[in-house]
């Protein structure tokens, strides 16, 4: 009988805080971006909410556009490194200079010159951003097949990843602050975080190797790039993942403005960021612990829930209200987005087993790129129309002012019609977006018993030994829903 080599074994606590580490891009990149692109481009840049909604939108087309060809890609690379690491060294110096690029405080040209040239930068830099992300996030449904390790797995990258978003949320807009030049203090923050997001890159390349059972895969055809989608469990998990994300890109996006504009603290906002991040960072543990004791999908329905309360909750808040309230409703953010990040996170790579099963290879790659494909083009999509709104409601961008060669800005008295839009879009988004996720968790049909049965099977599979028919009919009766 042949060795079973088992892919559900522990993995090394020093393995995993390596891998980790990845996530001090994969967390703190997006929310930086989430947090402070959009008001970067609309009031220190100086376009148009209707223009900087273009950047946004031809810039996440075409990241959604190149992570499945970079999924395919990581997929069928064969190089001594393995199929995923070789991308980690390729992308960490286009990381740091893409991301100097995108933060070039360029505000001197013509507005079409402008968006021009930002739609370049952001479109660099997340070609940048694919080459890491897609063999990243691949690379995590590989290193164990355990239904509990991914979990703590999981954790640990939730960890870092909270931690590096909270350093993201507090400390760009500080360094900004040290210059009396807005444009210089821009330009110091991009080269410090460029290094902060490229730097631990090198550390997964070197320190994390890929399992033997999946280094060198099986290679597939440009046309099986979308065969993903064939799965059912695949497309409701995609769906649910992407209900998640994209509130959290649009409530990220709007919530400087909710701050500057709504509560009139704009100074405040790094503060606030922080106390809704420390409270994710301190809630992992045991959103990790109820998941594992539960369920994911369980982690899912209450982290979405509470998130909906918070989000109807901060349309009563005005600038008047108590200070205290402001930071309440973002320690409760924090806690309740911990439970749906955890639960999403930890569900990816038992999906990825179905797919195993019944196309008869891992393709996590492909997986991946496809998943972020739509991902990226719905993100695109609901960041154009929350900035159109902003857009069409009226808003003014600051006026910049020169003093003693120091640039700096001057903020115009805003609406009601743009105050009652930014409010809107940060509380309705939630229930729109977040109540169809909870639809699917309470509806999840792939437990932790059959994901159990289901690394059984193939484990004895990739050992080159036959089923006998009772087995093959039980694995196909407990699968049948799921594909």
């Amino acid at each position: 009988m042949a060795e079973i080599n088992r892919t559900n074994e522990k993995i090394k606590t020093s393995t995993k805080w390596f891998f980790a580490m990845g996530d001090v891009f994969q967390g703190g990149f997006f929310n930086l971006v989430n947090f402070f692109y959009s008001i970067f481009l609309t009031d220190v840049i100086g376009l148009h909410p209707m223009w900087a909604a273009n950047v946004f939108l031809l810039g996440k087309i075409w990241d959604a556009v190149i992570d499945p060809a970079i999924g395919y890609l990581s997929d069928n690379t064969r190089s001594r490194f393995g199929r995923r690491r070789l991308y980690f060294l390729i992308g960490a110096p286009l990381i740091f200079f893409a991301f100097v690029l995108m933060w070039f405080p360029y505000s001197s040209g013509t507005e079409m010159s402008k968006v021009v040239f930002f739609i370049f930068a952001y479109m660099l830099m997340n070609t940048a951003n694919a080459i890491v992300s897609v063999p990243f996030l691949a690379m995590s449904a590989e290193l164990s097949t355990d239904y509990n390790e991914r979990t703590s797995l999981t954790n640990t990258r939730m960890i870092v990843s909270i931690i590096s978003s909270i350093i993201c949320a507090v400390t760009p807009m500080l360094i900004v602050a040290q210059f009396a030049d807005i444009h210089q203090g821009y330009i110091a923050m991009s080269v410090i975080f460029g290094l902060f997001f490229s730097l631990p890159l090198l550390l997964v390349f070197f320190k994390v190797p890929e399992r033997k059972q999946f280094s060198e895969g099986n290679k597939g055809s440009i046309k099986d790039l979308f065969m993903s989608l064939r799965l059912k469990v695949f497309r409701r998990f995609v769906v649910m993942y992407l209900c998640i994300v994209v509130a959290m890109d649009v409530i990220s996006m709007i919530f400087a403005y909710y701050m500057t504009y709504n509560l009139e603290r704009p100074a405040e906002l790094s503060f606030v960021l922080g106390a809704l991040l420390v409270a994710q960072v301190a809630t992992v543990p045991l959103a990790s612990t109820f998941a594992k004791k539960t369920s994911k999908t369980r982690a899912i329905i209450l982290g979405n829930t509470g998130w909906i309360a918070c989000g109807i909750f901060s349309m009563f808040i005005t600038s008047a209200s108590p200070v205290f309230l402001i930071y309440l409703l973002a320690a409760c953010l924090g806690f309740f987005i911990a439970f749906s990040l955890i639960g999403y996170t930890a569900l990816f790579g038992d999906v990825t087993e179905v797919g195993e099963y019944h196309f008869g290879r891992r393709v996590e790659g492909s997986f991946t790129g496809v998943q972020q494909f739509i991902r990226k083009c719905a993100a695109a999509l609901a960041n154009w129309i929350a900035l159109m709104l902003l857009g069409l409601s009226g808003f003014i961008s600051p006026v910049e002012s020169i003093v003693d060669g120091a640039t700096t800005l001057i903020s115009q008295t805003q609406s009601e019609a743009v105050l009652f839009t930014i409010k809107g879009i940060l509380g309705l988004s939630s229930v729109i977006l977040l109540v169809p996720a909870i639809i699917i968790a309470v509806r999840w049909q792939l437990t932790k018993e059959k994901h159990a049965a289901l690394i059984s099977y193939l484990d004895h599979k990739r050992a080159g030994q036959v089923a006998t028919p009772e087995e093959e009919a039980e694995i196909q009766e407990i699968l049948k829903p799921l594909i």
